[in-house]
């Protein structure tokens, strides 16, 4: 961002996990944050630590998303870049989830991303320039090691739904990727038996888990100058756990 204003960002997600993390690449690049999420007292301690504006956001409702931009706006008069990260993680099977579960996390995990991309979309289009980043996950590639039906179809739709959006905005400046988390060390992992945690470190040719910060680092990278002719991309992030 040297020789230019500094870039405002809106994160979704953004009180935990790989969200939180890249709220902190962004402030420690010294952007504009503001950071969204569903559990309004943690997005504003974690805003208060990073110095951002914290907004209680639901993603599944299209008023909430329209008002995190808005809000991202009005006080910084601008919108560059947009990091989808909220969701949910489900391990229920085909045979396991139900109607009503496979619905919650769908729309938490792709109609989510929908709704703030859709919003987002409006002041990119208008100032000609934008970056939106989501997070999909290495589940869409192999039909989810350890995740279930739900988060595998969820981020399947997150991955088409980003080459999708990369092709509306183009002509107006606005370029979209998807980066695809592998096994991360996040709560999400950390709950997982130390049996599973060993078979995925054991799998994985850098013999460890991701961190958030090496997630983070990547979304920064896709948002920054060097990545201006990146779009409609999918970047793997998992240690080589899945090579296509």
């Amino acid at each position: 961002m040297t020789g230019r204003r500094e870039q405002v960002v809106i994160v979704t997600g953004g009180a935990r996990g790989i969200g939180l993390a890249c709220a902190e690449a962004f402030a420690g690049l010294g952007a504009r944050v503001v950071l969204g999420d569903v559990d309004g007292t943690a997005a504003t301690a974690s805003a208060d630590r990073l110095g951002c504006v914290g907004v209680r956001c639901d993603v599944t409702s299209a008023a909430d998303a329209a008002a995190l931009v808005d809000a991202a706006v009005d006080r910084h008069g601008s919108l560059d870049v947009l990091v989808a990260a909220a969701g949910v993680f489900d391990s229920m099977s085909i045979a396991e989830v139900d109607p009503e579960g496979f619905a919650r996390v769908l729309a938490v995990n792709l109609t989510g991303v929908y709704l703030v991309a859709q919003a987002a979309l409006r002041p990119m289009v208008a100032q000609g320039s934008g970056r939106i980043i989501t997070i999909g996950s290495m589940a869409s590639q192999t039909g989810g090691l350890a995740a279930g039906a739900a988060y595998t179809a969820s981020k399947g739709g997150v991955l088409a739904l980003t080459k999708s959006i990369a092709r509306y905005g183009g002509p107006h400046g606005v370029t979209a990727n998807c980066v695809l988390p592998g096994v991360i060390d996040t709560a999400m992992t950390q709950a997982w038996t130390d049996e599973a945690q060993a078979r995925a470190v054991d799998a994985t040719p850098l013999r460890r888990m991701g961190t958030a910060a090496e997630v983070a680092a990547l979304v920064a990278a896709l948002a920054s100058d060097a990545a201006s002719f990146v779009t409609g991309a999918h970047v793997d992030v998992n240690g080589g756990l899945y090579m296509a």
